[in-house]
């Protein structure tokens, strides 16, 4: 590969980097686990238009610092974003920030470059959901994946429709539903990895690799095979007329979650206890 050239400051909630036919695109908060924050998210959507304005770049590729790849999205502002005030058109501010990441995820998935993501540690929640809105996905052992969201009192709403696209609609109820975390060669198994690599150290050069066989390919005909994929199995005109509609559906129920169950659950995730889901039952009738 190319010597690769940083196109942001180092300490960046993102960081690109050029590596001649590559744009990477790596997440950039190593210390808090790379959280999808707000800041995180307008963050990766900048990247990923300045990738698709690169004629040069033919390949994606997201990758994370630290030992996690994203622990999902950011709990840690709960109560001030449970304060937000609504704004000039009456949208609960949670709503439209949960909508924000489904934005990303649909650009993401439908661009006409090849998208891969390359994961070492944990991905959780709208991490998995990143993975699964890729392309192709390669990991190593030791990552972990899961959907922790119902466990907490959330919905997995704006990334369900890609992990259901890539994984199949009974893998994603089995993990949602349960919360189950899964290894690398179970993810390897039910097809949320592509790819499986048995030694850690040896990721990136199997990364590369495979970079390399889609560098190989005529670049037209990779964005069209893409463009084809979606009208498969009636599936166009779900992607391009329904998804926005589920998606503006997803984020109000989310948003709902957020102000009843995931109190409780969220509470209870930090004091490291069970929810008590019947006294939130009890509270609202």
């Amino acid at each position: 590969m190319d010597t690769a050239t940083s196109t942001v400051p180092h300490d960046a909630p993102v960081r690109c980097m050029s590596r001649g036919a590559v744009f990477q695109i790596e997440l950039n908060r190593p210390e808090a686990r790379n959280p999808l924050g707000p800041e995180m998210i307008d963050a990766l959507d900048a990247a990923l238009t300045q990738a698709l304005e690169m004629p040069a770049a033919r390949v994606v590729l997201v990758t994370a610092a630290g030992e996690a790849f994203s622990a999902g999205g950011n709990l840690g502002n709960m109560a001030e974003r449970l304060s937000a005030a609504p704004g000039s058109d009456g949208k609960d501010p949670i709503a439209r920030g949960n909508r924000r990441y489904g934005d990303f995820l649909r650009r993401l998935c439908n661009a006409p470059k090849v998208v891969v993501a390359s994961v070492r540690g944990a991905a959780m929640g709208g991490g998995a959901g990143l993975v699964c809105a890729a392309d192709i996905a390669i990991g190593a052992q030791g990552a972990k994946f899961g959907f922790p969201e119902a466990a907490i009192g959330l919905v997995p709403g704006q990334i369900l429709p890609f992990v259901a696209a890539r994984i199949g609609a009974q893998a994603a109820r089995r993990l949602m539903l349960t919360g189950e975390r899964i290894d690398a060669a179970e993810a390897h198994r039910i097809g949320l990895l592509d790819y499986h690599v048995a030694d850690p150290e040896q990721l990136a050069a199997r990364t590369d690799e495979l970079l390399a066989r889609i560098v190989a390919c005529a670049p037209g005909a990779s964005a069209a095979t893409k463009q084809m994929l979606h009208t498969v199995l009636g599936a166009k005109h779900w992607w391009s007329d329904e998804l926005p509609g589920y998606l503006d559906e997803a984020a109000d129920t989310f948003a709902r979650q957020m102000r009843s169950e995931a109190i409780e659950g969220v509470a209870a995730a930090r004091g490291k206890r069970a929810p008590n889901w019947q006294q939130v039952i009890a509270a609202r009738d």
